[in-house]
């Protein structure tokens, strides 16, 4: 995953940073839309996502917990023309996706250079956290034969060791990892059918990429999660040192889980 290959398997990836609630954000969305529209997003959408608030009982503690109360936030989407990138804008976070990905350089300027275009009209004052996520498809030429050989023995499941006669509808493992800088979740899921998302995460408004729409058999998602937490003055460069990090890691778990097989065949 590090650099440009010729197949590269990325079939999506979302940057996302957490900052200070801007509550009134409506009040912003011309200033934000005109500057995405001039480097790239025209197409914008509002829109409102579900939130609960766990509000804390005050006072006496034997008395019923208040429920959980269902807020509507605030959404602001701009997606490029062809719909294969877009920012989503929320009161206290900002999210790049994109189902085109080039490169690890490429992706991050563009991100903050969404997060700048926010920053200029709201004056942001800190960032609380900032992941990194992609989903890969490992889709062997010779089917599901070859997972094997692009896929370590760790992340493979029981097919190989249970009769011919069973059927495996899916297969998932889960490995989380701490670093000193940062924590990854690491996961590999094997089904069959056509390629998906997994469940804890559903893209807006991009479609998918052409060549990952044909997929429909046995196949592969390795989906690598890192992120970092923590309050820190709003500066755009240090961000961008946090994702770059952030990317160091996601590569040493993704390494850790294909095959220099599969490496050779995505490069050619």
């Amino acid at each position: 995953m590090g650099e440009k290959m010729k197949n590269a398997p990325v079939y999506f990836a979302i940057a996302q940073a957490r900052h200070n609630p801007v509550l009134r954000l409506g009040s912003y969305a011309a200033d934000i839309q005109d500057r995405m529209r001039k480097v790239g997003y025209p197409d914008f959408k509002k829109g409102v996502s579900m939130a609960f608030n766990l509000m804390p009982q005050i006072g006496d503690t034997s008395q019923p917990q208040n429920p959980p109360v269902v807020e509507q936030v605030e959404r602001l989407m701009f997606f490029s023309t062809d719909n294969t990138k877009g920012f989503i804008v929320e009161q206290n976070a900002l999210s790049f996706q994109t189902t085109e990905y080039d490169t690890f350089e490429t992706f991050a300027d563009e991100f903050i250079k969404g997060l700048g275009i926010v920053h200029e009209c709201v004056t942001l004052a800190h960032s609380e956290r900032i992941g990194l996520r992609y989903l890969d498809a490992i889709v062997p030429p010779n089917g599901e034969a070859g997972l094997a050989d692009y896929l370590v023995p760790g992340v493979l499941g029981l097919s190989s060791k249970l009769p011919d006669d069973v059927q495996v509808s899916h297969s998932f493992t889960e490995t989380h990892i701490r670093t000193a800088e940062c924590v990854v979740l690491a996961r590999t899921i094997i089904q069959a059918g056509p390629l998906g998302f997994p469940m804890d995460l559903q893209p807006i408004g991009v479609n998918i990429a052409e060549r990952f729409k044909s997929i429909n058999g046995v196949h592969a998602i390795v989906d690598t999660d890192a992120s970092i937490e923590g309050r820190h003055l709003f500066e755009l460069d240090a961000i961008k040192l946090q994702l770059k990090m952030l990317r160091s890691r996601i590569g040493m778990a993704f390494d850790a889980i294909v095959t220099p097989t599969a490496i050779a065949a995505w490069k050619t």
